[in-house]
């Protein structure tokens, strides 16, 4: 037996989209951020979809629920949604926001909502970087000396050019203890690159910590496994003292914050009258409410 699709009311709807994790204990975090946009948007219904078809296979395979995107915007137009807005919690514009996300904004004004709207992932515009920087920072609490090395997936097809620019923000507010670096081994910032950082700054102690949204398998294996391979062995090789912290940002509180506020500037947009258009330096892309804007239900 299928387990049972949430019961959906006919009122305006914020997706929240993610990747998507099938570790129910990393799931949590994606439920938290929910949680906490409903209490932050309560104009909004907060339902939650993943844009890894794969995922979502793994997830039903443990007899839970889990929608695609596509699936839940199919399910949404059914129940009689009036508009929905699409609130990513990808970290930045790569290849997912483009096959994915971008997609299921062309299939949500197909579908005849009133309104349709898409929200900017976490690192969109310039002043995103020393925000998330800043906010990790204050989460991390480095002990005196410590250097922090902070692990985003990477892509094996085309280079996302965001860790680059987080580097480069944090060397230029004179945060040279952070160290940006990707788990795909053949994208960059790669280990040979930290370790040579890491090299210069002729510290001992590292604490390794993973710029993904949620834990699970890269988290346990690529970055803090016991295997030669992982991110951890290899920095104890080569002579640091490494301590891991495991969590994702979606664990981060004020990681959480930074979503809320996504999420708040995309309700803030569906609001002003304005034209079909895209924003060339956010990405950021809307409808108008189109007649009546229903927010009760």
């Amino acid at each position: 037996m299928s387990p049972a699709s949430p019961a959906l009311k006919a009122r305006q709807t914020l997706v929240l989209a993610s990747f998507g994790v099938s570790a129910q204990e990393s799931r949590a975090a994606l439920d938290k951020l929910a949680e906490e946009m409903a209490l932050a948007l309560p104009e909004f219904q907060i339902v939650q979809a993943y844009t890894s078809g794969f995922i979502c296979r793994k997830i039903r395979e443990q007899g839970l629920f889990a929608w695609e995107l596509p699936e839940c915007l199919e399910a949404l137009s059914e129940a009689g949604v009036p508009a929905v807005c699409i609130q990513p919690s990808h970290l930045t514009q790569g290849e997912e926001f483009r096959h994915k996300l971008l997609p299921a904004l062309e299939l949500a004004e197909k579908l005849g909502f009133a309104g349709t709207a898409l929200g900017e992932p976490l690192l969109s515009g310039m002043e995103d970087y020393p925000a998330l920087l800043h906010a990790l920072l204050d989460s991390y609490r480095l002990a005196h000396g410590e250097q922090l090395v902070l692990l985003g997936h990477g892509s094996p097809h085309e280079h996302n050019p965001v860790y680059d620019k987080l580097q480069a923000v944090a060397d230029a507010q004179g945060h040279g203890e952070v160290h940006i670096g990707v788990l795909e081994p053949s994208d960059r910032p790669d280990f040979a690159a930290v370790l040579s950082r890491l090299r210069a700054a002729a510290q001992p102690n590292v604490l390794l910590a993973p710029l993904l949204l949620t834990g699970g398998v890269h988290v346990e294996r690529e970055l803090a496994g016991a295997g030669a391979d992982s991110w951890l062995s290899r920095l104890q090789a080569a002579g640091f003292t490494v301590r891991a912290d495991k969590r994702g940002l979606g664990e981060l509180p004020l990681v959480r914050q930074l979503y809320l506020a996504k999420a708040r500037k995309l309700y803030s947009l569906t609001k002003k009258p304005s034209p079909l258009g895209v924003s060339l330096r956010t990405g950021v892309r809307w409808t108008p409410w189109r007649g009546d804007r229903v927010s009760g239900g």
